[in-house]
């Protein structure tokens, strides 16, 4: 699960507060369950800082990769 830092902890506003809350709570609809490191933490919280589409392209691009990658699970293997 990704969470935001503390408020007061950096210099950034309301506004941001608000957004950032918003765009972790998108990726937690995918790493919710998944034990981060403090480093991936940060990484996340690095990218909810930028605009809503970026951040709505990520999670869609993880999401098609996820899917793919059941979609081979699934598949016979074939030599």
């Amino acid at each position: 699960m990704n969470i935001q830092p503390e408020r007061g902890t950096r210099n950034i506003n309301e506004k941001f507060y608000e957004m950032e809350t918003r765009q972790i709570a998108m990726l937690n609809e995918i790493f919710g369950e998944v034990d981060l490191t403090k480093r991936e933490m940060r990484t996340l919280v690095w990218l909810v800082g930028w605009e809503k589409s970026t951040v709505a392209n990520m999670v869609s691009a993880i999401r098609k990769a996820i899917a793919a990658k059941a979609g081979r699970q699934e598949q016979p293997f074939r030599p």
